[in-house]
């Protein structure tokens, strides 16, 4: 079995997830394709970039992994990996990749002015969405340090409201 490019596998997902929000959003948007894959996935700003928030014009600007409505209250950060991480690690709550996945979106989410949202996806598992803490009202299937983890099947079941500001 060949080796599995790791940036295309990424780029999959996103465009999987954007695919998914805007058949999901359909009705709301009005707009087929509402949402994309962010081909920049916010490095123009993101990451190392950030202090380029202080030096270009952001009236425009794209944080994140998605290209979302304006109106969509969340950053989207998308990861497609191989490997969970062991239980004992979660338990521990030191997971390094979800510690550093999780400063990337806040820092997006807080120069967005948004809420982060990170959606993750191991091989043969479901795929999981992490919020700060309170920000759905119903009991995550996993809290770690001051995040909570639902899944997207779960996620994606409330209400437009959530997702969106009012026009």
């Amino acid at each position: 079995m060949g080796k599995v490019n790791g940036k295309s596998k990424g780029n999959n997902f996103e465009r999987t997830i954007a695919n998914m929000f805007a058949e999901r959003f359909a009705d709301y948007t009005g707009i087929p394709q509402s949402f994309r894959r962010n081909p920049d996935s916010g490095s123009f700003f993101g990451g190392s970039n950030v202090a380029r928030v202080e030096t270009h014009d952001t009236d425009w600007a794209i944080y994140g992994d998605l290209i979302c409505p304006r109106n969509f209250n969340f950053s989207v950060e998308c990861k497609h990996y191989k490997t969970a991480p062991t239980l004992n690690s979660i338990l521990k709550e030191d997971v390094s990749d979800w510690n550093k996945w999780l400063k990337q979106a806040r820092q997006d989410a807080k120069v967005s002015g948004k809420h982060m949202m990170v959606i993750i996806r191991y091989n043969r598992t479901e795929t999981l969405v992490m919020f700060d803490k309170n920000i759905l009202d119903i009991d995550p299937i996993i809290y770690y340090r001051d995040i909570e983890i639902f899944t997207l099947a779960e996620v994606l079941e409330r209400p437009d409201s959530f997702f969106f500001v009012e026009k």
